[in-house]
């Protein structure tokens, strides 16, 4: 009977540990996931729908790592059509990059105007505050929207 329960005990730290090897692998593969979502002109949506629905459950592992091998090859994708000769391409990876920075700001620009629709002043002046936007100056809710999902070190991301 004690050995059964010597088993059991050694099986929960076997699993402790694992669940915190899974804690640590991932927040890495968060923060390279938000890395990449910059590098690679991502949408905001799509940015905030994904962190949304994946908070760490050990469930969610496949769905990282596929995020995480699909931002890798888009990077990688690009870095090779930048290095390509432009004779040969076109103006492909040009068009897709301006393109797709072209929708970012468009987006980051319609968020930034909903931010006094959509908030109170106490709650702008928290967020404010929270993201360490001057309480003085210019364009504060484009300050605001900028800094969302562009560090991976800063992960206030949630709004609220």
């Amino acid at each position: 009977m004690e050995a059964n329960e010597a088993a059991a005990a050694s099986e929960s730290d076997g699993t402790d540990e694992s669940q915190m090897d899974w804690v640590l692998s991932f927040e890495e593969q968060r923060k390279q996931i938000i890395m990449l979502w910059h590098l690679c002109h991502i949408s905001i949506i799509h940015r905030t729908q994904f962190y949304m629905l994946f908070k760490g459950d050990p469930a969610d592992q496949i769905y990282m790592e596929v995020e995480l091998r699909r931002l890798t090859w888009l990077e990688q994708h690009l870095a090779e059509l930048g290095n390509a000769s432009a004779a040969l391409l076109g103006d492909e990876p040009a068009s897709y990059v301006a393109s797709s920075v072209r929708a970012l700001k468009q987006e980051r620009e319609c968020l930034a105007k909903r931010v006094n629709t959509k908030l109170g002043a106490e709650e702008r002046e928290m967020l404010y505050t929270k993201w360490e936007v001057p309480p003085v100056g210019k364009q504060r809710r484009q300050q605001l929207i900028n800094k969302l999902w562009t560090d991976p070190h800063n992960l206030h991301l949630s709004v609220y």
